[in-house]
């Protein structure tokens, strides 16, 4: 198996709804997987319009993670961020006289954490003190209002939309899988320039969610010296470690069996919940809602590696409409379980 770690730059920004509601007035930093399997599949309809990459899906010869930032340093190496693992903090007793006082607003305020400090991280769960230095300034948040255009000749609507604009040296990566078949690398590439033109996220039409592709780094399992920095030998690392804990870096639905044992002690999850429209005018006529479900957030982190599944959210079009459930996982140590 090969993974391949792509940097996205967003020079016009991006909107990413929230999971909480529809309103264009809130934009999320980071893209759920399954939102950008999507995205990517139907690029790849558009190409090639045949089964072949469902079915790689399918065997799980072909996984993304989610869109997280990352973020280059003034000695020229990047910090690939992870997202914080949902494990519960162990309340360690601090005397009086301890130096160490752990400002839990800030803790609870942390999404993200670099992945060569993930360790740290563990530790200050364990202890309730050391917690990691992160820089999380990828850029900001900006209020844009557009004039919404009436196709009956009604009065001219202003609706406002928030988009994240990332700093210079930050952007979104992602990790994807794919078959060892170097041809799957090619069609790959194609799709991923054509998602560059379309855009990923809302109000594509403004610009927004359009973005610049670098080369990739190339991940094989033999290989695990730095690339860039400490960050990417990590994730080189972790991909092919068999622990006894999995991070979870991608949207999971788990498949009936899964569900067992995600019930026993020592996992630790969030769920989301995934619903929206139908972007296809080959499904409807109208724009129809898809079937709403919930699966499992990139952060969890379970004591078994999962495979999960693939969804079928069709409810009432012509046509199948498919959601990934199949997670990119880390193998990680963890010392407070």
């Amino acid at each position: 198996m090969t993974y391949l770690l792509y940097k996205l730059r967003f020079p016009n920004g991006i909107h990413i709804g929230t999971a909480s509601g529809n309103t264009l007035e809130e934009t999320m930093i980071s893209v759920y997987s399954d939102t950008f399997y999507s995205a990517l599949f139907n690029e790849y309809m558009k190409i090639y319009n045949n089964d072949k990459l469902y079915k790689i899906s399918e065997a799980g010869n072909f996984l993304v993670s989610d869109l997280l930032p990352f973020k280059e340093k003034d000695d020229k190496t990047t910090d690939f961020y992870l997202p914080k693992p949902f494990i519960s903090i162990v309340r360690k007793e601090i005397k009086k006289d301890d130096d160490e006082k752990v400002d839990r607003k800030k803790v609870k305020a942390t999404n993200f954490i670099p992945a060569d400090k993930l360790g740290e991280y563990f530790s200050f769960l364990k202890n309730s003190k050391n917690f990691p230095v992160i820089d999380d300034n990828f850029g900001k948040k900006q209020l844009y209002t557009k004039n919404k255009v009436s196709l009956e000749n009604e009065d001219t609507k202003l609706y406002n939309i928030e988009i994240f604009k990332f700093n210079e040296k930050s952007g979104l990566y992602f990790i994807v899988k794919l078959p060892e078949d170097e041809k799957w690398q090619e069609i790959f590439q194609n799709i991923l320039d054509s998602l560059a033109l379309t855009g990923i996220g809302g109000k594509k039409n403004s610009g927004f969610g359009q973005f610049i592709a670098e080369d990739p780094m190339f991940f094989n399992g033999e290989d695990f010296d730095a690339i860039k920095s400490e960050s990417d030998a990590y994730i080189n690392r972790a991909l092919f470690s068999v622990e006894k804990n999995f991070l979870i870096l991608s949207s999971y639905s788990p498949k009936i069996e899964e569900i067992e044992k995600i019930k026993e002690n020592g996992n630790f999850y969030q769920l989301i919940k995934r619903s929206g429209f139908v972007n296809s005018s080959s499904y409807s006529e109208q724009a129809e809602k898809r079937k709403q479900v919930y699966m499992l957030s990139s952060g969890s982190v379970l004591s078994f590696k999962p495979e999960g599944k693939i969804l079928d959210l069709n409810l009432h079009g012509k046509h199948s409409i498919y959601r990934m459930g199949k997670p990119i996982v880390l193998g990680v140590k963890i010392w407070v379980i």
